[in-house]
Formats: C-alpha cells, structure tokens, sequence
C-alpha cells in the first residue's frame, strides 16, 4: 500500500485530497486535522473507508506533531510514502490592504506578516520536521507543499493584485523552502514539489470571490493572463490535476514552483 499524510484534511482541498486518495483501496490516508468537531464530512468518509485514518494534532505544536508522526508510524511500519501540506489561511483582517495601507502602523505590518508567516511557512517546516524520518523509511519519498498563485513574482505583477501581502510573502517563503529541502535531501532520493492549485470552488474561496464586486475584480485580474477564464475550478478538478503531478514527479523536476497544470498556466 502507498501511505499518504494530508494536513488541513477537514474540509476544501485537504478534504479532496483525502477522497480522491481513499478512493483507491491500495491507499492508505492519514487526514491530519485540528479538531474532529467540524470535521463532519471527513467523519462520514471514514465510516465508509477503512482506509482513512483521522489524526487530531496541531500544525503549530512540534510536539503535538512529533506525537502525530508516532500514531502514523504503529500503523505503517514507521514508514510514510508522500507527505501533503495543504493547511494554511489568509490572516489577519488586514489581509486585504496593499503594502502603502500599512505605512505609520508598524505593529498592524508585523501583524499582518507575522501571522502569515507562523501559520503558512514555520507550521509547514514544523510538520515536514515531524514526519521526515517517516518519509526516509518510504518508498516514494515525495513531499508537495499547496502553494498559491499569490507567492509569484510573475502572477502578481502581471495581475496588479497588491493586497494579501503577508500570505504571498510566506507563500513565496515556502516555495524557497521546499526548494531548499529538494536539494538538501536529493541524495537520499527524497523529492519535493510546490504546487499551485488554481482558482479553486473551496467554501474558503467563496467568502473571498462571492461577493459580484470582489468577484468582478478578481476576473478584471485575471484576465490580463488568461481572457478565457470565468470562474474557479471544481475541487475535484483541482486535486486530480495535482495528484497526477505529485505522482510523475521526478528528481529533475524536484524542488519545483508550478501550477496544477505543471507549468505556469495558472488557471
């Protein structure tokens, strides 16, 4: 069986992962999540599957991560084959405001990048520094961090989106991260990806988008790099897009920034 860890398991994309996953009874999926109370759906996935595993931990407790990987390895060996770090979030409420709104407020700045960078770049070293003895025991040996379109230098000068300035910083942080990672581990055949999901349908990005004005903006953007576009993709669309590369992945392409398409076609 192939074993696969997935944090932010509970709900969007992370959920996807899991179901996509699941659905292969060669698979075995250990849906990492913070809470089993919102954790519904997820619940009534595994009652059907017996091969999800839901393990309760916190992405920003070493500890608690440590205690995490340990539940994960009785049940496979002490072996982890592919390693997903889809957790992360947009905060705090200044997240909308482009770099010139913090000018005088120096503690709203740190805030706002500090923030970020605690839950969408340590967390995520946190969580590979917990399970990387497991994933040397594997047999794929693969790490994909969920980046996002807003961590590229490219997307975002082209666009002209200047707001959620502390997520892209640590977005862009990671990707040079897993980078980092890619050529520290190489020669022990341990590979790393960072991937874009898209303009994806999650409840997360619809309280961005839903609203038609923001929504609006957003197409405005957007087409200056693709006049095609219309609206997010499904969930379900996104993650076969990104299993498929996780799957291919190769040393060559090892420590690699691309999209779910595999290139920088971002949508």
């Amino acid at each position: 069986m192939v074993s696969w860890a997935v944090t932010g398991a509970t709900r969007g994309i992370g959920f996807g992962f899991v179901d996509n996953l699941s659905s292969d009874s060669n698979n075995q999926v250990f849906a990492l999540i913070r809470s089993r109370s919102s954790a519904g759906p997820l619940e009534e996935l595994a009652a059907k599957r017996g091969n999800i595993h839901i393990v309760v931990t916190d992405i920003a407790d070493p500890k608690k991560l440590e205690e995490a990987a340990a539940e994960v390895s009785k049940v496979t060996a002490g072996a982890l084959d592919v390693l997903i770090l889809n957790a992360g979030s947009a905060v705090p409420e200044t997240s909308g405001l482009p770099p010139t709104a913090f000018h005088g407020k120096k503690e709203a700045l740190e805030n706002e990048v500090n923030e970020n960078i605690k839950n969408n770049l340590f967390s995520n070293i946190f969580v590979i520094e917990a399970f990387l003895e497991l994933i040397r025991k594997g047999t794929e040996k693969k790490i994909a961090f969920v980046s996002s379109s807003s961590g590229d230098v490219e997307f975002t000068r082209i666009t002209g989106i200047s707001a959620v300035l502390g997520y892209s910083i640590a977005k862009a942080g990671m990707n040079m991260v897993m980078t980092k990672y890619a050529v520290e581990l190489a020669n022990e055949g341990i590979r790393t990806l960072s991937m874009s999901p898209g303009w994806v349908a999650t409840d997360a990005a619809e309280a961005v988008t839903g609203d038609p004005e923001i929504r609006k903006f957003f197409l405005n953007a957007f087409h200056k790099l693709d006049p095609t576009v219309t609206g997010p993709i499904p969930v379900e669309t996104s993650v076969a897009a990104q299993l498929k590369l996780v799957k291919n992945l190769t040393a060559e392409d090892s420590g690699k920034f691309v999209t779910h398409n595999g290139n920088s076609e971002w949508f």
